[in-house]
């Protein structure tokens, strides 16, 4: 399959204007589009609709519950979606309407939907890409960027945590093109890259990413592991995050990792399953 990332940055960049990193004075200016990865690309295209005279929009009075009742561009509800007091419920809601807005209309909410998105594509990609090459970290991050696209096409609407499964779809396919990178690394003993290069074997989000297509956790269970325990990030900050009880985080995270611990024990999850996908949409 076409790297998506070769196909955005040879049909996008030409559609929008040239990143400059110099001034107006005549100096040569270069473009994010030919020297950033996927993420920088979306993230510079997102900045630009941003600047246009009329950003992309939703209407806080459509969702309610304490939202400013106005019209809010889609750079404020990226600030309002992290906002810790901002609730599951909500969040939820907004997520619902920005997919359906992309399926209908496409590229502009498409890249909407990416632009909000951001800060958590980027947490996600940054162990990925640690100590790849740039060439493979590329591959790694189109490759998430890729699933997190096709993830708005097939996400369920219906089911909570729309944008924490979207992630994790997005996580799920960095860590295989993370896998894939790193298992064919060339073997050169002389290379001090190659000798502190992180091995492929063991990772621990491999672990996850195969437990879900397992079915052994769900995608939440996954990245509330991952943060907590991989990440260490506080459950207590977690659950501000959500708008949900720590009490709940911590027993579902304690339910998902017995299930988790004895698919290990068993067999059935490890960190080198190439086994189908069959969980898309978890």
């Amino acid at each position: 399959m076409e790297n998506w990332w070769r196909r955005f940055r040879s049909t996008t960049a030409r559609g929008f204007v040239m990143c400059s990193t110099a001034n107006a004075h005549g100096h040569g200016h270069r473009s994010v589009f030919e020297e950033g990865n996927a993420l920088d690309a979306a993230e510079a295209t997102f900045d630009l609709l941003m600047q246009g005279p009329a950003p992309l929009s939703l209407d806080g009075r459509q969702f309610g519950r304490g939202l400013p009742a106005r019209e809010c561009t889609l750079l404020e509800w990226r600030d309002l979606l992290l906002a810790r007091e901002t609730g599951v419920e909500v969040r939820d809601a907004v997520w619902a309407e920005l997919v359906r807005r992309s399926r209908k209309h496409g590229a502009s909410w498409t890249i909407g939907c990416v632009g909000i998105a951001l800060p958590g594509l980027k947490r996600v990609a940054a162990p990925l890409t640690r100590d790849l090459q740039l060439a493979s970290a590329d591959d790694v991050v189109s490759d998430l960027l890729t699933a997190f696209l096709s993830g708005l096409q097939t996400i369920n609407l219906d089911q909570h945590s729309i944008a924490p499964r979207l992630l994790w779809l997005a996580k799920r396919a960095a860590v295989r093109a993370r896998r894939t990178e790193t298992a064919t690394l060339p073997i050169a003993p002389d290379d001090p890259a190659c000798r502190t290069r992180e091995p492929a074997r063991g990772h621990e989000d491999f672990v996850l990413a195969d437990a879900v297509a397992q079915r052994v956790v769900t995608a939440e269970e996954a990245e509330l592991i991952g943060r907590t325990r991989l990440e260490k990030v506080p459950v207590s900050q977690v659950a501000v995050e959500r708008g949900e009880s720590a009490r709940r985080l911590y027993r579902l995270r304690e339910q998902a990792e017995q299930r988790l611990v004895a698919a290990i024990r068993a067999g059935k999850v490890t960190a080198n399953s190439g086994g189908p996908e069959r969980n898309q949409d978890r």
